[in-house]
């Protein structure tokens, strides 16, 4: 069987059967199976609204800090306390995207919101992506492709 000539057409695989290594994954990815992307896929949604929540409060304390500084000098101490709860929140953030990537879920965007894992397809490493309002990961792309590319995946 020729992999290159399309045998498989969208079958996810186990991670053992990439021919490749994924040029193009994160520096801290790695692969997981479409089995295992599912099961991450409860917390990954979790994940992804707590990271919609602080994106919406840091840029309300940016929107507050700018007001504030209007009328302040920045060593103010209202404004230091306003950009210390800044700091914090995206001290937070990095914490909440460092535990996903632990897992091997990455977030791609957060509006809408998509997610994506590295996988293998048809024996070459693709990225599995999921969004918001769709109830399962039934789509990968092509790392070099991009998520708007996505393809369905074919199950048996």
């Amino acid at each position: 069987m020729n992999v290159d000539e399309g045998t498989y057409a969208g079958r996810p695989m186990s991670p053992t059967a990439a021919c490749h290594a994924g040029e193009g994954m994160p520096r801290n990815a790695f692969l997981v199976s479409i089995d295992e992307a599912r099961g991450l896929l409860v917390q990954g949604r979790r994940s992804l609204a707590v990271l919609q929540a602080l994106h919406d409060d840091v840029n309300a304390l940016a929107e507050e800090i700018e007001h504030l500084l209007d009328g302040l000098p920045p060593e103010h101490p209202t404004v230091k306390e306003v950009a210390d709860l800044t700091a914090r929140t995206i001290t937070e953030w990095q914490e909440v995207v460092s535990e996903m990537e632990s897992h091997g879920t990455h977030v791609v965007s957060l509006d809408p919101g998509r997610l994506q894992w590295f996988g293998v397809v048809d024996a070459r490493v693709v990225a599995f992506g999921w969004e918001e309002e769709e109830d399962d990961i039934e789509w990968y792309h092509e790392i070099s492709e991009g998520f708007l590319q996505r393809k369905p995946l074919i199950e048996a």
